[in-house]
């Protein structure tokens, strides 16, 4: 069940901030709302844990360091007479918002409750369902896709991935860890019929109202060795702006061709690329510009970005008659114009495609592959035959996508500077020659306005296909690497091609290139490898 009330105390929470922002004000310092602003490995100090517990608005840290969410009170004075008593120096003094006070105290209990009986918790859910809100809050805040849980016999940790690489948030408790993902799944989930078992694989999804915004995430768990790994991959953030096929990095003659297979009356236009690589934003991108006139039904597990103007259906894969394959089939009977199967999975999901596409409707659908090309080989492999495939009805428009890291203007630095680059140079001269090494920039030591990782968020870099008659002719023989052939001959832009063209506009580093499409070496391109 998802909470639609207004968490305890945010009411207070701004008339709180200005009240620590006056006290940093006046002592130089600055306000801690983040265990992001802190290090890791700073937890709470054990010998102060149980009198920080008892006042509620402070914590020491091992450090010294002192926060609290009331620094005038009287209780800043006692902590750093306590801390006196026992020979313990105090250190700086920040104001810190009571939400991370709690996190903190909360995240360092290891042995409150070990003698409850069993079911018995001395933090009620409600006080964990605030933790997971905050936790989501701040991931948010920060342009985060995915929070992992990682919950091992002794410890927590608390990891986020921004910008497509993972950074390591926090430190929790076990104790506290397995409560988060007992209460995300046991009483936040859409379907919260059965107990969180962390010994099995699970998955769910999990709407959440957060300062009046409507937040979807959807939740995965593992088993590991010593405890679980438990994912939650934000979906939707409660903003209405649908990011367009520009702002996302496609170039103008790639959104002329998606745009020119919108407007048909049938026929497929499949979205492939790898976990993470943006494929539903896309997709989501592409619905915006169905004319509203036309109706729109997308079957998806789960629903993750509202469309306004589409019939969304949720699947339920667990039951035979909810899965893709069944829906899509049951949405051609409500007279649809155009249909999204939220990814194609198996067999069955890549005939409803087929069969949408030849008797008259538009398809946009998922796949996953690592090149556009390749698509064609995924569905051969998933039964589908290349004679129905090289129709004319069927496929209309193939793209691939992944995202590379876009360096921030702000604290980059020209590639030739770069001391971390050094080594590549020599290699990257040959094949972009030396007026792009000239202007090119690498990833800088990271500023403010960053966040200092150097980066300032991910583009798109994609092939798109638009199948004519010859390149029907290449999938009816399943001859892929003629078709990449024949489409270079004809100034088609490939994944290595439009990352070059990123480097060129001073967008992309080519280390994080690399990352995406592979090493930028004359050898790995060659029609013949020389061994010599």
């Amino acid at each position: 069940m998802s909470d639609t009330g207004t968490p305890a105390g945010e009411k207070a929470v701004e008339p709180q901030l200005v009240l620590l922002e006056q006290f940093a004000n006046a002592t130089r310092t600055k306000v801690v709302t983040s265990q992001s602003d802190l290090d890791t490995r700073d937890c709470v100090m054990q010998e102060l844990y149980s009198w920080c517990k008892e006042q509620g608005n402070i914590v020491v840290l091992k450090s010294a360091t002192i926060l609290s969410s009331e620094p005038a009170s009287r209780a800043l004075q006692n902590c750093k007479s306590l801390m006196l008593s026992k020979g313990i120096q105090p250190g700086q003094v920040y104001a810190a918002t009571l939400s991370l006070v709690d996190y903190l105290l909360a995240s360092s209990d290891h042995n409150e409750g070990a003698t409850s009986a069993p079911g018995e918790k001395a933090d009620s859910f409600s006080d964990q369902q605030r933790h997971l809100r905050d936790l989501v809050h701040e991931a948010v805040l920060q342009g985060v896709s995915d929070i992992h849980i990682q919950v091992r016999q002794l410890h927590a940790k608390i990891r986020m991935r921004q910008h497509g690489e993972l950074r390591l948030y926090a430190e929790w408790s076990e104790r506290l860890g397995r409560e988060i993902a007992s209460v995300a799944f046991n009483k936040e989930t859409d379907h919260a019929t059965s107990h969180f078992n962390p010994s099995v694989p699970q998955d769910a999804s999990m709407p959440l109202k957060i300062q009046g915004k409507d937040v979807r995430l959807r939740l995965a768990s593992v088993p590991a060795h010593g405890g679980f790994d438990m994912v939650m991959r934000i979906l939707a953030t409660g903003e209405d702006h649908t990011t367009t096929l520009q702002e996302l990095g496609y170039t103008s003659k790639q959104i002329d061709i998606i745009l020119m297979a919108l407007k048909l009356p049938f026929g497929a236009i499949i979205v492939a690329g790898p976990t993470g690589s943006g494929k539903t934003t896309t997709l989501a991108g592409c619905m915006a510009l169905v004319e509203n006139t036309q109706k729109l039904y997308s079957i998806e597990d789960p629903v993750e970005k509202v469309v306004e103007e589409a019939t969304q259906v949720p699947v339920n894969t667990e039951k035979e008659d909810r899965t893709f394959g069944s829906m899509g089939r049951a949405a051609l009977r409500m007279d649809p114009d155009v249909i999204v199967l939220g990814e194609m999975r198996d067999e069955d999901t890549a005939h409803v495609m087929v069969r949408a596409s030849i008797t008259g409707h538009l398809v946009l659908t998922t796949l996953h592959t690592n090149r556009a090309t390749a698509i064609i080989t995924r569905l051969v492999d998933m039964g589908v035959s290349p004679v129905l495939l090289s129709d004319s009805s069927v496929l209309r428009c193939l793209i691939c996508q992944r995202l590379i890291p876009v360096v921030c203007p702000h604290c980059a630095v020209p590639l030739r500077d770069s001391l971390n680059h050094q080594t590549y140079l020599a290699n990257w001269e040959a094949v972009l020659g030396p007026e792009i090494m000239n202007i090119a920039l690498a990833r800088g030591p990271g500023c403010e306005k960053c966040g200092h990782s150097g980066v300032s968020g991910r583009t798109v870099v994609a092939e798109v296909i638009w199948v004519d008659e010859q390149g029907r002719q290449f999938i009816q023989k399943c001859d892929t690497l003629g078709w990449e052939k024949y489409l270079q001959s004809h100034n088609w832009v490939d994944f290595r091609t439009r990352a070059i063209q990123l480097i060129q506009e001073r967008k992309c580093d080519p280390l994080d290139v690399e990352k995406v499409v592979g090493p930028l070496n004359v050898s790995l391109n060659a029609a013949v490898y020389e061994y010599v």
